[in-house]
């Protein structure tokens, strides 16, 4: 245990604090952000506006699709929400939401990601109009009876 303090002492003195914490398996409370595609994101830490709400800890590749296992600091944990998702945006993972939440999310739980602002903007736009169009056929139903 002495030698573990001793590393991560040694890691942050060094100003290797990018992911020291997962460098010694010290996770907190992860989630899985997934892309469809590569994001370039030359930052390892996440946001939530300016602030850093966490770290990315680990980088997959499975198959096509990319995942990021992200670590969230405890005072951000209330911002993961079943509507959370995240965006590379200027080289960094930036948090965002699509509407009003439900519900927490769970930890270990996957979280979709977007390579850029478009992405996100234009699945926005498909969600709206599959919602739409769920209400449209709804009222169609209903005035046909």
């Amino acid at each position: 245990m002495r030698n573990i303090v001793f590393a991560f002492a040694l890691l942050l003195a060094l100003g290797v604090s990018t992911n020291a914490h997962a460098l010694l398996g010290l996770f907190e409370n992860n989630y899985r952000v997934v892309f469809d595609a590569v994001p370039d994101i030359k930052d390892d830490r996440i946001y939530l506006g300016e602030a850093v709400m966490g770290d990315i800890t680990k980088r997959e590749l499975k198959g096509s699709n990319v995942v990021l296992t992200v670590d969230v600091k405890k005072e951000f944990l209330g911002n993961m929400v079943d509507t959370t998702v995240f965006v590379a945006e200027g080289g960094r993972l930036k948090h965002a939401t699509l509407g009003p939440s439900a519900a927490p999310l769970k930890e270990g739980a996957n979280v979709l990601g977007f390579t850029d602002a478009l992405h996100l903007n234009l699945f926005k736009a498909k969600a709206a109009m599959n919602d739409l169009g769920h209400y449209l056929r709804k009222k169609a139903d209903e005035l046909a009876k």
